[in-house]
């Protein structure tokens, strides 16, 4: 289904509101339920993520399975890595756990359920099993993606701006200790994040993102997976910074636009910088852009489209901000902006969740499977999205 069959129309600022209610919980079949042995699937950047929580887990794992004829042979928590052609025989009923992200899932997911597995019943993605499993055995509230805006400044006006930074009102660094603060609530009621994302604009224009990275990794360093600031690799980093992204090994995600703006030599510079501070970084050139439809053109959804809507995109980045949890980080950046007006059940004032209370914790982990109300009318990163644009297209 593509975006462009459904009409768009731009209503006024005020009355881009809704009401969106729902979780994607409970989705895993009784016999998920006292299991004793899983088949991870995916030995790569998730799985790595992924192995402080599932040494909490107290479960056997035999074997992994992953794709990669390279990975074939090495070992993922001592369990050989093995290819499914070799695993098919010897699962014997074991539910498999999919370690990937969102792109990655769904290609798996395609390929085992044309194997004749179900999803839900034989096997799960990573983040439906870290957020229903470990309550059900352990009584441990988990999250699978969290990102705080620290800016909304940046070097760049991308036209398609998936968090819509040129089309905000106003722009500005947070001030530490009112982040630190929303940091402080949710880890006082969530046991562990698998990733953890210091977002922008663009990061290393925000003088105190060094008090970020040291506060998150001296504090919080054993309740997430993997801590990663997003550059877009305009701005040179100090050497301070650097050293304390690798003093708390932390991952540098670099937006490499440079095919598009001309800022090839300092993309490079950065490059040599982090190669020689050891970092571990991805350098992403081949980032595939949709339009999102808001604020020009946001969607207009009938009830059955939006539910296929739902049911693709899922990203479940979810937003940590102002002392509150919001379900998604696309809908908050949009509510900053100041062209759309969230509703209360998108997200949860922190402070009013009692940290002693594991049930009402569970209504955190309940919003990050859940969805917005902003999913009505934003084209979202779903399979349903086809509406392609250029991508980091600048606004003159």
């Amino acid at each position: 289904m593509s975006g462009r069959a459904w009409e768009r129309v731009r209503p006024a600022d005020s009355e881009m509101t809704g009401e969106m209610t729902g979780t994607d919980l409970g989705k895993l079949t009784e016999d998920w339920k006292g299991i004793e042995s899983i088949v991870p699937h995916g030995a790569g950047i998730v799985g790595r993520i992924c192995r402080a929580l599932f040494k909490k887990a107290d479960l056997e794992i035999p074997f992994v399975i992953d794709r990669d004829e390279n990975k074939h042979g090495t070992a993922w928590m001592g369990a050989p890595v093995i290819p499914f052609e070799q695993a098919k025989a010897q699962i014997g009923g074991r539910k498999i756990v999919v370690m990937a992200g969102h792109d990655a899932y769904g290609k798996i997911s395609s390929f085992l359920d044309g194997q004749g597995l179900v999803e839900f019943k034989d096997y799960c993605n990573v983040g439906q099993f870290m957020s229903e499993w470990f309550w059900d055995a352990k009584r441990m509230n988990c999250v699978f993606h969290v990102d705080m805006t620290i800016t909304t400044r940046c070097t760049l006006r991308c036209r398609h701006c998936n968090l819509f930074i040129p089309y905000h009102k106003e722009n500005a660094d947070f001030a530490f200790d009112d982040l630190k603060e929303s940091i402080d609530l949710f880890f006082d009621r969530i046991d562990f994040v698998a990733y953890f994302g210091l977002i922008g604009g663009e990061t290393f224009l925000h003088p105190e993102l060094g008090k970020y990275i040291t506060y998150l990794g001296e504090n919080y360093g054993d309740k997430i997976g993997r801590i990663t600031v997003v550059t877009n690799g305009t701005v040179r980093p100090s050497e301070t910074l650097l050293k304390a992204i690798k003093k708390y090994d932390m991952y540098l995600s670099i937006s490499d636009y440079t095919d598009v703006v001309p800022y090839k030599d300092k993309m490079d510079f950065l490059i040599d910088m982090v190669k020689e501070y050891d970092i571990d970084y991805a350098r992403n050139d081949h980032i595939v852009w949709t339009d999102f439809g808001f604020p020009e053109r946001p969607y207009e959804r009938t009830p059955e489209e939006l539910e296929y809507h739902l049911a693709s995109c899922r990203p479940n980045w979810n937003a940590l901000h102002g002392g509150r949890f919001y379900y998604c980080n696309v809908s908050w950046c949009a509510q900053q902006s100041g062209r759309y007006k969230l509703q209360p059940q998108d997200y949860i004032d922190l402070g009013e969740v009692d940290p002693a209370d594991r049930e009402a914790c569970r209504e955190i982990v309940r919003l990050s499977r859940g969805t917005s109300s902003f999913c009505k009318i934003c084209g979202g990163c779903g399979k349903d999205n086809t509406d392609y644009v250029k991508t980091a297209e600048q606004i003159a």
